[in-house]
C-alpha cells in the first residue's frame, strides 16, 4: 500500500514538473513572439513617419514650385522678390544749354563755337528697385537747341540711388540717347539738314515725390574743333 502511493506521489511530481517546464517554454515563446510584434509594429510605424515626412516634404515643394511660379507683379511692390520695384511715370520740361563748332562755307572748322540756351520737355519712365540701389530711366521728348535745331529723342540710363529720406532720393546715373537733329535756315545755317546723332550721358538728380530734379550732361561728338556738347537742367511731376 505504501509502495502504490509513493508511486503515485512520484508520479504526481513528475506530472507537475512537465506541466510546470511546458507552461514556461509556452510562455517563453509567447513573450518571444509578442516582443517580435512589437519590433515589427515600431519598424512600421517609422517607416509610415518616415514616409509621411518625405509626402510632407514633396507637398511642400510643390507648393514651393507653385508660387514661383504664380504671375509677377510689375506694377506693385512685392517684398518677397529680390528685383521687386517701384514704376513711376513722369512729366517734366526744362531749359538746356548746347555748344557746337562753327565751320566755313567750305566745311572746315574754324575754331569757334555756337553757344545759345534752349528749351525741352518730355516723359520720363522710372523704374526704383526696392532691395537694391539700382533704378532705371528712360526719356522720350523734343527739344530746341542752338536757335535753330528741333531735337526728337529718347535715352536709357541706369542710376545708382541713395536714399536720403523716406521721401528722398538722389541718383548718380549714365547711359546712351539717340536724336534726331532737324536743323532750319537761320542767320548762323544757311541750309536745312537732318541728322541722327547718338549721345553718351552722365547724370545726376533728386526725386522728391511726387517732384523731381533732373541734370545731365550730353556728349554727342568728341573731338578737336568737333565737340556738340550739351547741359540740360528739367524739374518733373512723378505720378
Amino acid at each position: 500500500m505504501n509502495a502504490a502511493r509513493k508511486k503515485h506521489r512520484l508520479l504526481l511530481c513528475l506530472g507537475l514538473l512537465a506541466s510546470l517546464s511546458f507552461s514556461r517554454s509556452v510562455r517563453a515563446e509567447y513573450e518571444e513572439e509578442a516582443q517580435y510584434v512589437d519590433e515589427r509594429e515600431m519598424v512600421q510605424e517609422q517607416g509610415k513617419t518616415d514616409n509621411g515626412f518625405r509626402k510632407s516634404t514633396k507637398k511642400s515643394r510643390r507648393t514651393y514650385y507653385n508660387e514661383q511660379q504664380q504671375k509677377r507683379k510689375y506694377f506693385i511692390p512685392d517684398p518677397q522678390r529680390v528685383d521687386a520695384g517701384t514704376f513711376h511715370v513722369a512729366f517734366g520740361a526744362g531749359g538746356n544749354f548746347y555748344i557746337e563748332p562753327k565751320f566755313d562755307s567750305n566745311g572746315a572748322a574754324i575754331g569757334d563755337y555756337f553757344k545759345d540756351f534752349g528749351f525741352q520737355g518730355g516723359v520720363y519712365f522710372d523704374y526704383d528697385y526696392e532691395d537694391m540701389r539700382l533704378g532705371l530711366r528712360g526719356w522720350v521728348g523734343y527739344k530746341y537747341v542752338l536757335n535753330s535745331v528741333h531735337v526728337f529723342g529718347f535715352e536709357g540710363r541706369v542710376r545708382y540711388l541713395f536714399t536720403m529720406s523716406e521721401n528722398v532720393k538722389f541718383g548718380l546715373d549714365m547711359g546712351v540717347s539717340g536724336a534726331m537733329w532737324l536743323r532750319t535756315i537761320t542767320s548762323t545755317s544757311n541750309q536745312e539738314e537732318a541728322l541722327f546723332l547718338p549721345a553718351f550721358i552722365i547724370g545726376a538728380g533728386f526725386d522728391f515725390n511726387p517732384f523731381m530734379v533732373d541734370f545731365k550732361t550730353l556728349i554727342n561728338r568728341i573731338g578737336q574743333n568737333s565737340t556738340i556738347l550739351g547741359l540740360e537742367l528739367t524739374f518733373g511731376f512723378r505720378l
